[in-house]
């Protein structure tokens, strides 16, 4: 396990998947305590002021293709369990891989595919967690607040200790009761939203690869991967 720590990146992404090209062993991370060009879901930005926690990991998975959609949830989980040891907070996952304190935003997961130049291939797993005590920017108010913990090294370090488990969690599906008992949509009507189109739906389950089970008012069931679709608790 190789980390490194920056004052100021404009993206720990970009570092980590240079590392990876180059044939960065698994669980190599990249560390900042600001980015300037951090990015989430869709190519979104993603605000990063110092006090928070920011990181990229390259994972090196050791599965088929096929389970590669259990990733980013079972690293939901890996972040949820590290939060909850160091600070006591339970956190909310929303599918797929956000957490949320509160009914807002605390924590964004966003992993990436590539292949390295000698053909293996990796993951990049990016995370921001707002563990800053300073306000977030004004814009982000009604959407995002903060989880205040000080010991980054320590937070990082613990979950990756988590993130040791990948391979043996997804090949069993270990992960998926933790997930299922953490996530705030089972059970409950969802907004699905696809583009300019909105459906509600009620949210039953969560299979092994990540997707997520939804009845629609029509009787028809769906298993909903992600990619462009949305999802918000009604």
């Amino acid at each position: 396990m190789e980390i490194h720590y920056y004052d100021h990146l404009t993206s720990t992404n970009d570092v980590a998947k240079c590392a990876a090209l180059e044939g960065a062993a698994a669980l190599y991370t990249v560390c900042a305590k600001i980015q300037s060009g951090g990015v989430g879901r869709m190519g979104r930005y993603f605000a990063s002021p110092r006090g928070g926690t920011y990181f990229s990991v390259v994972l090196r998975p050791r599965f088929d293709l096929s389970r590669f959609g259990a990733i980013t949830p079972f690293c939901a989980c890996a972040v949820h369990r590290a939060l909850k040891e160091l600070t006591g907070v339970s956190t909310d996952i929303k599918w797929i891989n956000d957490l949320y304190r509160n009914g807002k935003k605390v924590c964004g997961i966003l992993a990436t595919s590539g292949v390295d130049k000698k053909g293996n291939a990796f993951v990049i797993l990016g995370i921001g967690i707002n563990t800053g005590s300073e306000n977030l920017p004004p814009e982000l108010d009604d959407i995002a607040t903060t989880l205040p913990y000080g010991d980054i090294p320590r937070l990082v370090e613990r979950i990756l200790h988590h993130l040791r488990d990948l391979e043996v969690e997804i090949n069993t599906g270990s992960w998926l009761s933790y997930y299922r008992e953490n996530a705030s949509c089972l059970g409950r009507d969802v907004t699905v939203i696809r583009g300019e189109e909105k459906t509600v739906a009620r949210a039953l389950d969560i299979d092994a690869e990540g997707g997520l089970i939804v009845l629609h008012r029509d009787g028809r069931k769906e298993i909903l991967r992600g990619g462009e679709i949305s999802l918000r608790l009604c």
